[in-house]
């Protein structure tokens, strides 16, 4: 993310004072993707996104940390249409150390890759399927565009390759769940479990296991979730080969769940051509047995 610093008197450091610094950066795409479900099999891709940061710090250390975003998408399969802009609903956190208290418009523990990658490594330059594919059923939610209404509180520790995190999510009217998650990295490699169920609402306990890392150019994540609105345990594993400096493999496979899924997979490739831009292509099955692929150009700024 590039930084914009505005360097007014308030804003710039003195004696005793802290400078404040607001951010600008995300990204653009745009390509083709295909699915063979769809009654229009093939469709135009493009994103835009958008995310500005606040941070300052008080004089005894304390990071305080506001963020927003924007996104704007095409209108799907059969539309033919460019949607509008929407923006999410603002986020806060707050660090201390080995502390972090996010407030707001904010991933809770299952989605924010605190403990483990939930997805781990898609296929394709937007990542249409990744080791998650098979999961369904979760609550699981995380600071975006489409993200307004949901309410998170998460704490979060770290130390040592320790860390533990907890969150609570108010939804809506009757509907609330709360998570927890702990994990170890040693080296470079990770291993977390997660536990979470509904605090109103129907029940919905659920629980993931999970591990990652990297053998040299290699890298790795594999995880084991089920929930209450599954039939059966999923399970996934996903990685990563990189060829060269420049360009990449990844690939994922992904079963049960819902007892009438299919098993899932995926292969794909990226290029980097420097400056934050990737080329990238990928093609898979989902859990519901449909051909799908993509192919088009990623932009960072």
């Amino acid at each position: 993310m590039k930084k914009v610093l505005f360097a007014t008197t308030a804003l710039i450091a003195t004696a005793g004072m802290a400078a404040a610094e607001i951010s600008f950066g995300g990204y653009g795409r745009f390509g083709m993707v295909y699915d063979d479900s769809q009654a229009t099999e093939t469709a135009l891709d493009h994103r835009f996104r958008l995310t500005v940061t606040g941070v300052t710090e008080s004089d005894n250390g304390v990071k305080f940390e506001g963020r927003i975003r924007w996104e704007a998408n095409d209108g799907g399969f059969g539309t033919n249409s460019a949607n509008a802009a929407a923006m999410g609903g603002a986020g806060f956190a707050v660090t201390s150390g080995g502390f972090r208290v996010d407030v707001g418009n904010a991933s809770d523990v299952f989605d924010s890759g605190d403990i483990m990658s939930w997805g781990g490594t898609g296929v394709g330059y937007t990542g249409f399927l990744d080791q998650a594919a098979n999961f369904s059923g979760f609550d699981k939610g995380g600071f975006g565009a489409g993200a307004k209404a949901s309410q998170t509180v998460k704490l979060r520790y770290t130390a040592s390759g320790f860390t533990g995190s907890a969150s609570y999510n108010l939804v809506s009217a009757g509907v609330s769940y709360w998570q927890i998650g702990a994990a170890y990295s040693f080296g470079d490699h990770k291993v977390g479990a997660m536990y979470g169920d509904r605090d109103q609402g129907a029940s919905n306990a659920q629980w993931a296991v999970g591990a990652g890392g990297s053998f040299g150019d290699i890298s790795y994540s594999a995880i084991v979730a089920d929930s209450d609105t599954q039939n059966g345990t999923a399970y996934a594993v996903s990685g990563s080969y990189s060829v060269s400096s420049a360009t990449s493999l990844q690939a994922f496979i992904a079963s049960g769940g819902v007892a009438a899924n299919d098993t899932s997979y995926g292969i794909g490739a990226k290029h980097s051509l420097g400056g934050g831009v990737t080329l990238g292509a990928g093609i898979g099955s989902s859990a519901a047995g449909a051909t799908m692929a993509d192919a088009g150009v990623v932009f960072n700024f």
